[in-house]
């Protein structure tokens, strides 16, 4: 899957990381696949052998990317950016109280009792090393592992963040998680989607209208989606992903439909206030041509990605929730 699959941009390599789409395990597709045959057992493809061009993506997703427009941001979605150091030392022990304070209420709201290893982590752990390029990227994961995700109260003072607001009628689990995944036997490039439905990165459990932010460490390659019984034959999350990659050299974030057996179904609306681009059901989008084979994997204006120039941080806001999961 394309990591949180989000309309992400890219290919990652140690030494150049290229903002895009960091699609995981079961979320490979590659641009060949745009004229599919309606039958095609998607569940059962060995996605990591299947050598995805992200440079190629990426590079389509940049040419055709919207102009930057001066942030305006809304204080009810978005906190500029703060570069004092003392206005982000109050954002960060504000952050951790509110935060301590929630997660008694948070572990029994969560979907399944679904606990992420960085649910109680109030501060970023040391960001590790990345490694590989293409599917086989390995970004940082953070050590202790999902250290670099924290829940934070605004924000105000973070380079790459993301409010995930809970738009349906009904309370909704957000489930997290790292493209690569260290299980015991090392890192691997493509494990956490697989895995997430048992061993998330986060979880947020939302009620009807309620967001939470979460913040990034440099270098992170994200995936996220409403936790749900739909299993893939991967183990992955069988539903709609938000998918980012975030780092200094620039953003990709997307919508991915690829996962949902049911298709384009679920309401999910990707924006940033750094960039005009929207990933949602209609733009900038990924989708599995095996719910329909007249549509291509990729679409929209920027080849199912958005994309934000380095240098400014990210901020985005993930609207989601409604139609079938």
């Amino acid at each position: 899957m394309h990591f949180a699959t989000l309309a992400l941009v890219a290919a990652l390599s140690a030494s150049n990381v290229v903002a895009g789409p960091t699609h995981n395990h079961a979320h490979m597709h590659r641009h060949k696949h745009q004229k599919k045959d309606a039958d095609v057992d998607w569940d059962a493809l060995n996605w990591n052998a299947m050598g995805i061009n992200w440079s190629s993506a990426y590079e389509a997703g940049l040419s055709t990317s919207s102009p930057t427009p001066t942030p305006t941001p809304s204080p009810a979605v978005h906190a500029q950016i703060v570069t004092s150091a003392t206005a982000a030392a109050a954002a960060t022990t504000s952050a951790t109280s509110n935060i301590l304070d929630d997660i008694g209420n948070d572990i029994a709201s969560l979907f399944e009792g679904l606990v992420g290893l960085a649910n109680d982590f109030t501060e970023f752990g040391q960001a590790t090393s990345g490694s590989g390029s293409d599917v086989g990227a390995i970004g940082n994961i953070g050590s202790p592992q999902c250290s670099n995700m924290i829940k934070v109260a605004s924000a105000a003072g973070h380079q790459y963040t993301n409010n995930f607001i809970n738009t349906s009628g009904g309370s909704i689990t957000v489930a997290i998680w790292n493209k690569a995944f260290d299980a015991g036997n090392g890192v691997e490039a493509n494990l956490g989607s697989a895995l997430a439905p048992k061993t998330p990165c986060l979880t947020i459990a939302l009620a009807p209208g309620q967001n939470q932010v979460v913040a990034f460490q440099e270098n992170s390659q994200i995936g996220a989606c409403q936790a749900t019984t739909s299993i893939a034959a991967s183990g992955a999350f069988a539903t709609t992903w938000f998918e980012g990659n975030f780092a200094s050299s620039g953003i990709g974030f997307d919508m991915s439909a690829i996962m949902n057996p049911l298709g384009n179904v679920y309401d999910m609306a990707i924006s940033a206030t750094e960039t005009s681009c929207l990933s949602d059901q209609t733009q900038n989008y990924w989708y599995g041509a095996n719910n329909n084979p007249e549509d291509p994997v990729a679409f929209g204006s920027s080849d199912g990605s958005c994309y934000i120039p380095g240098g400014q941080g990210a901020t985005l806001t993930t609207k989601m929730g409604g139609g079938s999961s």
